[in-house]
Formats: structure tokens, C-alpha cells, sequence
């Protein structure tokens, strides 16, 4: 079976299916976007290419004129059942919480709060939070931070050099 050529980078960008995925990407009430059968051969490589240009999954299911292309964020849909399985075994308290805050926070946030479960709780990578919480970003940081404590003095080493500078007078009457 010949390979499909990749795409330049103009044609994605101006490929009908593109504003489509953008927009399906930044949407974070949807984990799901299909495409009917009505999109041919060449339509699905351009969704397949721009789906991996937005890091975004897919799947083609069906055969011949049948066959259809779906754009799926797979680590919100992975996460979320994982934070869902995680929250069955955790103590009441900490599914209590987790729960708690899915009830509160909005629709658009939810998938932050299952990531953010399955990563600090679960102690697994949560892909689609991105490089900012990889695990070695994270403690990188936390080196940092603890380098630039050590490094500034501490706020009563300053009090104490304040006060030793002062002298008790006493009150005449």
C-alpha cells in the first residue's frame, strides 16, 4: 500500500477541515469530533495530518464508501476514566473532594481537574495538561524555588540585625 505525501504546512492551514479541528481542539466541552462519509481519501489524510499537526487522535472506522474519520482527544478520555477509577478506590474524603470540586468548577475546567487528579493523586503523567506540569518541569522549578529561598535571607536573620541595632531608653519622668 503506497504512503499518503505529507502535507505542507499552507495546504493544512487552508484545507476546509482545518477550522474545524482548530476549533474542536480549543473546545473543552467536547472530547469527540466526527466526520461523515462523505469525506474521501484525500479529506481524511488532511484530517490525519492536522489531527497530528494539533495533537490531536484519530480513528477511521468503516470500509469503502462507509468508511469515516473521528478526531478524538484521547488523554482527556483516558484521564477521565482513570481519575474516575482512581476516585472508586481513594478514601471518602479525597473522592469527596475530587467530586466536590467537578460539581463546582465549570464545564470548560473539568478536564483540568481529572489531569490534575490523575497526575498529584494517581502519581501518573497527565498528557494534556502539557509540558508545563511534566514531572520534570515541575521539579525543576521546585529546585529553584528552594534555590532562591536558601539564597535570600531569611526574614528573622533581618528582624534580628533591626532590633540589635536599637537601644532601650528609658522613660524620664
Amino acid at each position: 500500500r503506497a504512503m499518503a505525501y505529507q502535507r505542507g504546512w499552507n495546504r493544512l492551514q487552508s484545507s476546509p477541515h482545518w477550522k474545524s479541528l482548530e476549533k474542536f481542539k480549543n473546545d473543552p466541552y467536547r472530547l469527540e469530533l466526527g466526520f461523515g462519509t462523505e469525506i474521501n481519501s484525500t479529506g481524511r489524510e488532511d484530517i490525519r495530518q492536522i489531527c497530528k499537526h494539533l495533537g490531536l487522535n484519530f480513528r477511521c472506522v468503516g470500509d469503502g464508501t462507509q468508511k469515516r474519520i473521528m478526531a478524538l482527544k484521547l488523554d482527556c478520555i483516558r484521564e477521565r476514566k482513570k481519575a474516575e477509577d482512581l476516585a472508586l478506590e481513594a478514601p471518602r474524603a479525597v473522592a469527596g473532594f475530587y467530586r466536590g470540586a467537578l460539581n463546582v468548577l465549570p464545564e470548560q475546567e473539568k478536564f483540568k481537574v481529572n489531569a490534575l487528579f490523575v497526575q498529584f493523586y494517581g502519581g501518573e503523567r497527565a498528557w494534556s495538561l502539557g509540558e508545563a506540569y511534566a514531572p520534570e518541569n515541575l521539579q525543576a522549578e521546585a529546585q529553584e524555588r528552594k534555590r532562591q529561598r536558601e539564597d535570600s535571607s531569611s526574614d528573622s536573620e533581618d528582624m534580628e540585625e533591626m532590633l540589635g541595632r536599637y537601644a532601650n531608653v528609658q522613660k524620664t519622668s
